[in-house]
């Protein structure tokens, strides 16, 4: 090589790592999920053994930690995802690696002195991280031009110096003016073991302002007011000899000092038992656990979104079902036009709150029928 092309070269190179990444636009993006049709539906029982999920499309993409929110998990975890759909139905196949099936969640806790609840880290610091639930989340694009342009969901939040304007202690998950994400958030304790098993159905907006919305642009979708619906703490106030107030659990099962789960229909079976009194609170032996929190069932459009589950040999086996068209065109992403794609990431949250590994976004299209 002579003089002049070595140069040549040497400069090439130099520009090249000077230069700021290029972002590619998801639509020259040729990796997708592919939804195919189907006429039976499969069975909710994260087994997946029917012939329909042998013949979808593997898809498979990546996750890793992002952002103050990410920095509590590390991980890179492989999300493995097919697709299938009915004449009405959406069927999501997820399958991922844990090597622990975290259901110890932020559980009340009594020394035989005090009850106090679990691993209470404060959301600013990135939330419970050692005793909390697994959970995985699906952002669907509704109208958020800047996530597909970017091939990413990260615009969505704002870090913690600039959340502190708006009146907030951590960062906050919003989104630029006018745009909307749907969320789809799976929590294992919570939402997994309730009569039917389901997952919350949420979206994200553009709201950042602390006074009109505590969780800034993260909102839950409309419930029945007349349904009362979703997972609510498992607690109560107890006056002690000495006139204070006294904080703990408000169920639990006797003779269970373990009890990892709390369900309202384990509370309508007559399986639990209320506590009636200081004196009772303070007679559970040492070493007694109980849920922080009691699932139930969501109700209104809250409950659009129904799965099942299994952890088995440290991986998660998760199918969730949700209608084509909720009829919820407000906080809903609508697949109305199977001719097009819809955009979407994945986030996992390994036995955390708040920080989690997160996928870019990439594009599902429907395989004609």
């Amino acid at each position: 090589m002579n003089v002049r092309n070595a140069l040549f070269l040497f400069v090439t190179l130099a520009l090249a790592l000077l230069a700021p990444p290029v972002i590619r636009p998801l639509s020259a993006q040729p990796a997708q999920l592919v939804a195919i049709p189907i006429d039976q539906a499969p069975a909710l029982n994260g087994l997946a053994t029917e012939d329909v999920w042998k013949q979808a499309p593997v898809f498979t993409l990546s996750t890793q930690g992002v952002g103050k929110w990410g920095a509590v998990n590390k991980s890179r975890t492989p999300v493995q995802l097919q697709a299938v759909y009915t004449r009405d139905t959406l069927y999501v196949l997820t399958r991922w690696k844990d090597p622990t099936h975290s259901l110890d969640r932020q559980r009340w806790v009594f020394d035989g002195h005090t009850w106090q609840l679990d691993d209470q880290t404060p959301l600013e610091r990135g939330g419970a991280s050692t005793t909390y639930e697994d959970k995985l989340a699906f952002l669907w694009v509704m109208r958020s031009p800047s996530v597909v342009e970017k091939g990413t969901f990260y615009p969505t939040y704002v870090e913690q110096d600039a959340a502190a304007k708006y009146g907030y202690q951590r960062p906050e998950k919003t989104t630029p003016q006018g745009e909307r994400l749907d969320m789809w958030h799976w929590k294992l304790v919570r939402t997994a073991f309730t009569v039917p098993a389901q997952v919350d159905d949420q979206y994200v907006d553009d709201k950042i302002d602390a006074r009109t919305a505590p969780n800034a642009g993260r909102q839950t979708d409309p419930q029945d007011p007349a349904v009362p619906g979703g997972y609510y703490d498992n607690v109560k106030q107890f006056t002690a000899p000495d006139g204070s107030r006294v904080r703990g659990p408000r169920f639990y099962i006797p003779g269970n000092r373990n009890l990892l789960v709390l369900t309202q229909p384990m509370i309508a079976r007559g399986w639990t038992k209320e506590i009636t009194d200081y004196a009772e609170l303070m007679s559970l032996p040492a070493g007694t656990k109980v849920p922080s929190v009691i699932g139930r069932p969501f109700s209104g459009h809250r409950a659009d979104i129904t799965a099942g589950h299994t952890w088995i040999n440290g991986t998660y086996t998760l199918e969730i079902s949700r209608k084509l068209n909720t009829g919820d065109i407000e906080h809903d992403v609508i697949f109305d036009d199977l001719t097009k794609p819809y955009y979407f990431g994945v986030a996992v949250f390994d036995n955390t709150q708040i920080g989690h590994a997160a996928s870019d976004a990439f594009p599902m299209v429907f395989q004609k029928r």
